[in-house]
């Protein structure tokens, strides 16, 4: 059996997925999209699993992926990981809903002060080893400018543990999606500096070419696997139509 692990939970009141990814062996973790609630509900997933916190992995810029952000890494002290497109919600969060900055404030009671200092730029195919684990990036746009997905690389037999979900050991391959697709649906492209050609194209660049056995764990929604996706949702469908995809 893998000493590898995900623990996922759903966090706020956009019930974002946030994961901790690591090696029991190392007794190292990284978190993926850690949203509102996880100043302390991210560190108690720590706590389960015995774990330190290498990294902070971000599939994009949209606050209910990144809200904890700010206090996490400089609590613990870790690099964030961020694509350079997404840079400007980075910075601005509210760009993200076309509203001023002051919305954030105003509307959600939270300042915005982003620790910049730890921030880190992943680019497409950048291949990182953290906690033990290998991570393929893939920059996928769409939903938004700089969204990318981290493929956990050798996790056949991994725990998984994750309320949403039916599986409980990991496939070979396991894809953190964020909101590039769903389980049964696929993410918003009407956000600013959205485009639905571009999330098509990355759904055919990245998604299609997984064997069918490849976890697919979102930053909403439940687990689901590759060969359902291929088979039964919807939009992944259009984009294979669009881009002339058998």
């Amino acid at each position: 059996m893998s000493d590898a692990f995900v623990l996922g939970s759903p966090l706020g009141r956009w019930q974002t997925n946030c994961y901790a990814v690591g090696d029991r062996t190392t007794g190292r973790a990284v978190l993926v999209d850690p949203g509102e609630t996880a100043e302390t509900q991210a560190r108690e997933m720590l706590d389960i699993v015995e774990a330190s916190c290498e990294a902070i992995l971000l599939t994009h810029g949209h606050l209910d992926h990144l809200w904890a952000v700010p206090q996490l890494a400089r609590a613990l002290d870790v690099p964030v990981l961020l694509h350079a497109d997404d840079r400007w919600l980075w910075d601005d969060p509210a760009a993200a809903f076309g509203a001023p900055p002051e919305l954030l404030e105003e509307q959600f009671g939270l300042t915005w002060d982003p620790p910049t200092e730890h921030l880190r730029t992943v680019t497409h195919d950048e291949r990182l080893h953290l906690a033990g684990i290998t991570f393929d990036v893939h920059h996928n746009p769409g939903h938004t400018p700089g969204h990318v997905t981290y493929l956990g690389r050798e996790l056949l037999g991994a725990s998984v543990t994750f309320p949403l979900g039916e599986a409980t050991e990991a496939s070979q391959d396991v894809l953190f999606s964020g909101d590039l697709v769903f389980a049964g649906s696929i993410g918003r492209t009407d956000f600013p500096r959205g485009s639905v050609e571009d999330m098509f194209a990355s759904l055919v660049a990245t998604v299609l070419p997984l064997e069918d056995d490849t976890l697919i764990l979102s930053g909403h929604g439940p687990d689901t696997h590759v060969g359902v996706e291929r088979e039964s949702n919807p939009f992944l469908r259009q984009a294979m139509d669009a881009h002339g995809h058998p």
